[in-house]
């Protein structure tokens, strides 16, 4: 997905400025055009050096123009140093999200990003918190994986960016809320939380449809939470229920495919036993 950044002097999706030449400044242009230079390279390192050096030169725009400067031009010039301040922003974003497969490269990009402007509005766009997420999880940290995919929740239900299509977004806020689901409720089962796993799967289900890969796991923890939930409730249709969800799961090709036809006899059989 394309991000524009919000501002008058630039689209990021066209790639082209758009300040009038009276307006530029040259050591604003020379940092900017660097970093634009470098990005088609995916240097992760040059990036950051250039995203950095255009940050610290639209800095020194900050405060009240010197006292020989022209008011409204100085002013003009700090408008576009704001614009430029964000693209350095915009820059360390979009690499870390096509580094999204090398978790450590993202990380640190976005990390980068955090030191540089911890209010950045792009550390809490869908894609830069589910890398922070998956990082989380790969490293066992539970909570903070979870801490991460509530803000994932939180960020697909807000409206859509501005200069991104309602169908860019739809798919998007499908995408994130079924990552956020899935890791909230695999995390909760994991750790025995049937009733929080039960909820979060759930929620997740319809944004699950079409991805095996979360689906057939998904299922087989909703099988393994509700057979626990019936046991501790004594409810069958709740264990009819756990028998449905894991033979689901065992029409899904996968590691857990046998685990879940196994578990959805066993469950059917439990379930005879109750009244």
């Amino acid at each position: 997905m394309k991000i524009a950044v919000l501002g008058t002097t630039f689209a990021l999706a066209a790639g082209a400025l758009l300040i009038p030449n009276c307006l530029r400044a040259d050591d604003l242009d020379d940092a900017l055009a660097a970093l634009k230079q470098a990005e088609p390279s995916k240097d992760a390192a040059k990036v950051k050096e250039l995203a950095a050096a255009a940050h610290a030169t639209a800095k020194k725009y900050e405060g009240p123009a010197p006292a020989d400067a022209d008011k409204d031009s100085y002013e003009a010039r700090q408008r576009y140093a704001k614009d430029v301040d964000h693209y350095s922003e915009y820059a360390l974003y979009a690499l870390a999200i096509q580094e999204h497969g090398n978790l450590k490269v993202a990380v640190d990009l976005l990390n980068t990003l955090e030191k540089q402007n911890p209010k950045s509005d792009y550390l809490e766009y869908p894609e830069a918190l589910e890398i922070q997420a998956d990082n989380a999880v790969a490293n066992k940290q539970t909570e903070r994986a979870a801490t991460f995919a509530n803000r994932m929740v939180a960020a697909a239900n807000k409206k859509a960016p501005e200069g991104i299509s309602e169908a860019d977004w739809e798919r998007t806020k499908s995408n994130t809320l079924a990552k956020a689901h899935f890791i909230l409720g695999t995390s909760a089962c994991e750790r025995n939380k049937f009733a929080e796993a039960d909820r979060e799967l759930r929620a997740g289900l319809p944004y699950f449809k079409g991805n095996n890969a979360l689906l057939g796991p998904a299922l087989f923890c909703l099988g393994v939470v509700n057979y626990n939930l019936a046991n501790l409730t004594n409810s069958k249709a709740k264990m009819l229920e756990a028998a449905k969800f894991s033979q689901e799961a065992a029409a899904i090709p996968g590691p857990m495919q046998d685990q879940a036809y196994k578990n959805s006899i066993a469950m059917k059989q439990r379930a005879d036993q109750m009244r």
